[in-house]
C-alpha cells in the first residue's frame, strides 16, 4: 500500500502472509547479528546476508558500539543491494540503527544531518507463523529544506519504480525466512559462525557422539 502523507513524505507498508516456523525472538536476534554473522551450509561458507536473499543482496557491514555485541541503537550498517537484481534499483546507503527490539528493527538514511527515509521492521507472533510488516516512509518531515529535499532529492533518490522493485524484494526476502532462520536459531549457540549441515537434526549435530 501508498500513502502520500499530509506532511509531503510517502509510506511503502508491505503486510506479508504469516512467515510458517518463524517467531519474533528469531527475528530479533537475526536483525541483531545479520551484519556480521556468518553461515557454513553443508559445507559452503556464505555470509548471513546473503542466504537471505542470494539474488538481491550484495553486501553488508556493520558499525558498532560494541564490536562483540549485537546491534543497538546508534549503530551504523552499510548495506549494498541491487532490487530484482538490476542495476538501476542498486542500494548503497550507510543507515543508522534507530531500535532493535522484540517486535520491532528500525533504520534510518540521513543527508548532511536531515533524515530522508524511515524504515521499521515489525514483526509478533501469530497462530500461523510470524507477521511481518515493512514500513518504508520517504522524504523530510519538517524544517526549511522540507520543499527542496521532497519535491527534487527524494524523487531523485527514491523514485515510484525503485520503491516497487523494493517493495517485491521485500516480498522475497520475508517469504525466505522460513527456509532457514528457524534452523539456524536452533544453533544460535554456536556463535558468530554457525555450522548446518541440512542433512541433520540441530540436536543430532550439536550432540553427535565422539568417535
Amino acid at each position: 500500500m501508498v500513502t502520500h502523507l499530509p506532511d509531503g513524505r510517502t509510506l511503502f507498508e508491505v503486510d506479508h502472509p504469516p512467515v510458517r516456523d518463524v517467531t519474533a525472538e528469531m527475528l530479533s536476534w537475526w536483525y541483531g547479528v545479520y551484519a556480521d554473522l556468518t553461515l557454513v551450509i553443508d559445507g559452503q561458507t556464505y555470509p548471513a546476508f546473503m542466504v537471505s536473499h542470494p539474488q538481491d543482496h550484495i553486501s553488508l557491514d556493520s558499525e558498532k558500539a560494541s564490536p562483540e555485541g549485537p546491534l543497538t541503537a546508534g549503530d551504523f550498517v552499510n548495506v549494498k543491494e541491487a532490487y530484482q537484481r538490476n542495476p538501476k534499483y542498486m542500494l548503497d546507503e550507510r543507515l543508522e540503527v534507530v531500535a532493535l527490539e522484540e517486535e520491532k528493527f528500525a533504520l534510518k538514511a540521513t543527508r548532511r544531518g536531515v533524515t530522508v527515509a524511515d524504515l521499521e521492521f515489525r514483526f509478533e507472533d501469530g497462530p500461523e507463523g510470524a507477521k511481518f510488516t515493512n514500513h518504508l516512509t520517504v522524504g523530510v518531515e519538517s524544517g526549511w529544506l522540507k520543499p527542496l529535499v521532497n519535491r527534487v532529492m527524494i524523487p531523485w533518490l527514491y523514485y515510484e519504480d525503485k520503491n516497487y522493485a523494493w517493495i517485491l524484494h521485500s516480498v522475497e526476502e520475508v517469504g525466505n525466512f522460513e527456509n532457514f532462520l528457524p534452523e539456524i536459531f536452533a544453533r544460535r549457540h554456536q556463535g558468530m559462525t554457525i555450522q548446518w549441515d541440512r542433512n541433520c537434526l540441530a540436536d543430532n549435530e550439536d550432540h553427535a557422539p565422539e568417535a
